[in-house]
């Protein structure tokens, strides 16, 4: 009986030491084959390397401006304006709420979206390109109804903006009453005021 026992455990103990060293094997075949993959990559990248003037041809290359195209000259203008958006959304979101440094940075940037997006209308030299982009921007009507509707022309008269104007907020009665003449000095306290009122 003492001997069954025994041979069971040796040959249990001999099952668990085979699976040990398959497992171990196993492993080791993996960590063979994984640094022998890496060795051939880099193999192969190092061989995929060109010379530095072939990167720099390929880069240059790349640098190159592309012909403008009417769906570029589009992508080009909804991508700045993009910017402008953002950065006037950011603008609008601080201001009165920050001071300084910060308040320049965001107003700087909104200033800086808003002259790329003229810039990049103006810098447009051909006349189609000039056409696309007319389409995209003026894509409604214009609203003419309050100038139809009051027979006035659609582009008002020219205004200066330099000399001596006449106050529009004066009512005609102000206007011609004559002020300079009129050298009565104002004294007294809130009670002469109240007693002359008749409070």
């Amino acid at each position: 009986m003492a001997d069954e026992n025994s041979n069971n455990t040796s040959s249990n103990t001999k099952k668990n030491n085979n699976r040990r060293n398959n497992k171990n094997n196993r492993y080791k075949k993996n960590k063979s084959q994984t640094s022998t993959d890496n060795k051939t990559q880099e193999a192969k990248a190092s061989d995929n390397k060109a010379p530095n003037s072939q990167q720099k041809k390929n880069k240059s290359r790349n640098r190159r401006p592309k012909t403008l195209t009417p769906a570029r000259i589009l992508q080009k203008y909804d991508n700045l304006l993009d910017q402008h958006i953002v950065a006037r959304r950011k603008f609008f979101e601080v201001h009165g709420r920050l001071t300084g440094k910060q308040l320049e940075k965001v107003e700087h940037n909104f200033n800086k979206t808003l002259k790329a997006l003229y810039e990049y209308r103006d810098s447009l030299q051909k006349d189609w390109q000039k056409e696309v982009l007319k389409e995209k921007v003026d894509l409604y009507p214009e609203d003419r109804q309050f100038t139809t509707t009051h027979e006035l022309e659609p582009i008002g008269e020219s205004v200066p903006f330099e000399g001596e104007f006449e106050d529009p907020h004066l009512l005609p009665t102000q206007k011609a009453t004559e002020w300079a003449s009129d050298t009565e000095e104002s004294i007294g306290t809130m009670d002469d005021y109240k007693q002359y009122k008749g409070n």
